[in-house]
Formats: structure tokens, sequence, C-alpha cells
């Protein structure tokens, strides 16, 4: 089990236009990733297509909480268990855009946004479903070996996403896609395990890795009040996730440590505005 790991929100780093920040750990449970998991009421899954946000708004939710780890970056949390990163300008390609999780260089969350639509890819090193570990029979699928059914149906208006050295699709448990002219999200016709889970509620890891796509403003006020110790009402939380402009009124009260001054250049990074 990977213990003492939680979402942090909490490190930033720059580098060719991307923000990132990782996990504190939570001394009241062994495991602080599952109970930030946990604050998420019906997090979305592979089996529950339908409780994730649209593209558009998870680009707002990925701007939103790399925001919020800038603001919340520091010299007293300072742990690298976990990284999550925002590309607003992907390789400097019109149109692109990357959220990247990772987790101790083990589980990770790649969303992929381009002019075409969305393509969501996670890997869980513990789930039945891993291609690097199952006992199943794997399937030779878009040029790679992965379990039956993951990227049958995959759309070549979106393939450009399977071409990315770093995305690292050959290690997928679950992929998920959307072409901008879609109605819903679409999955693989996949047979699941006829086993438990490892560790998660789903066979393939996306309920947990898919939690903090639909985190509220209520859910990070609690976190950041249980995890970081700070005091901040929900509304100025939520103005965060509204993506109203940062001033240096709203960055006191939501209990930062940084100046706008210090978050200037990695808000431009993520595309957040900061009032003139």
């Amino acid at each position: 089990m990977k213990s003492h790991i939680i979402f942090k929100m909490g490190v930033l780093v720059a580098l060719t236009a991307v923000v990132g920040c990782s996990y504190l750990n939570d001394p009241e449970t062994e495991d602080g990733r599952l109970a930030f998991a946990r604050l998420v009421q019906n997090p979305p899954n592979t089996q529950k297509l339908e409780r994730l946000p649209s593209i558009e708004q998870l680009v707002s939710v990925s701007r939103s909480l790399a925001a919020l780890d800038c603001i919340y970056q520091d010299r007293f949390h300072n742990d690298r268990d976990a990284d999550v990163k925002f590309t607003e300008h992907w390789q400097d390609r019109d149109g692109e855009k990357v959220l990247q999780l990772d987790w101790e260089g083990s589980d990770s969350l790649v969303i992929w946004f381009s002019p075409g639509g969305c393509v969501i890819k996670g890997h869980d090193e513990e789930s039945v479903m891993n291609p690097n570990v199952t006992p199943f029979e794997l399937e030779e699928q878009e040029g790679r070996k992965l379990y039956p059914g993951l990227l049958k149906g995959f759309p070549k208006e979106l393939k450009g996403f399977l071409k990315e050295p770093d995305f690292n699709s050959d290690n997928a448990t679950f992929v998920i896609w959307r072409k901008n002219d879609d109605v819903a999200w679409h999955i693989g016709p996949i047979t699941w395990p006829n086993r438990r889970p490892n560790r998660w509620k789903s066979h393939d890891g996306s309920d947990d890795l898919l939690s903090p796509l639909t985190i509220d403003a209520q859910a990070y006020a609690s976190w950041l009040k249980k995890a970081k110790n700070r005091k901040v009402h929900v509304a100025d939380v939520e103005k965060v996730f509204r993506q109203e402009p940062m001033t240096a009124d709203l960055l006191k009260r939501l209990d930062s440590h940084k100046t706008l001054a210090e978050i200037k250049d990695e808000f431009k990074t993520i595309g957040y505005p900061i009032a003139e």
C-alpha cells in the first residue's frame, strides 16, 4: 500500500509552461490519498461516465486546481510524493492543453485537450488490468498490448494522443474519450474482470484517479483546513473555481503565504487571470 500519500495541491514546478503540485501527508489516516478521494461525493469512474464534467468544464477545473496549488505552495510543504502538471499550451501546438498527474512515478493520469476533442488515460499500478502485471491475456490494440477492448472504437480524430511518448499509453488501465461533437464520454467494449478490485472500488483505478476532477469548493476548503491548517471561507475558494481575477485582497483571504508578484508568472502559465 502506498502510505501517507494525499492530494497536496501544493508544490508547483514551472517547466516549459507546465504547472505541478503534489500531496501532503494526513496524520489521521494511513492512506491520505484515499481520505482525499472520500471527500469527493460520487466521483466519476469508467462505469459512471455521466459523472465526468464536459470538456470545457475539465479545462476550467485544471486551471483552478493549478491556481490553488500555486497559491498554497510554500516552504513548509514541499512533499514531492506526487506531481500534478498543467500545460496551457502543450508543445506550443494550437489548441492543445494537457493535465498530468503522477504519484511516485507509479499511478498516473493524463488528460489531453485537442481541437478534435479530449482523451483521458489512467494507469493504476495495482490494478488487475495493469498490462505490466495483469494475469489476463492481453490484446494487440493500436500497436500496443493492453487489456482487451480498452482501445476498441478509439476515434481516428484523437489518435494523435497515442503518438505522444510523454503520455505513455502503453501502460493504460483505462482510456476515456470524447470528440467535440459527442454528447457523452466513451470507453471501449470491456468485459470487466470477474474478481474483486485490488485496492479501489473499480478494477481499473478510475474512481480514485478521476476524483480530483469533480471536487468542489466546500470539499477543497475542508481539505485545506484538515491538511494545511488554513482558515479559508468556502466563498473565497469558490471564486477560484469560478476563475475570478486574483487580487491581493483575495489572495490574503485565501490565507496564502505568497504575494501577487510571486504568483504572477505561474498564473500566466496556467492561463488564470490576475486583476490589473
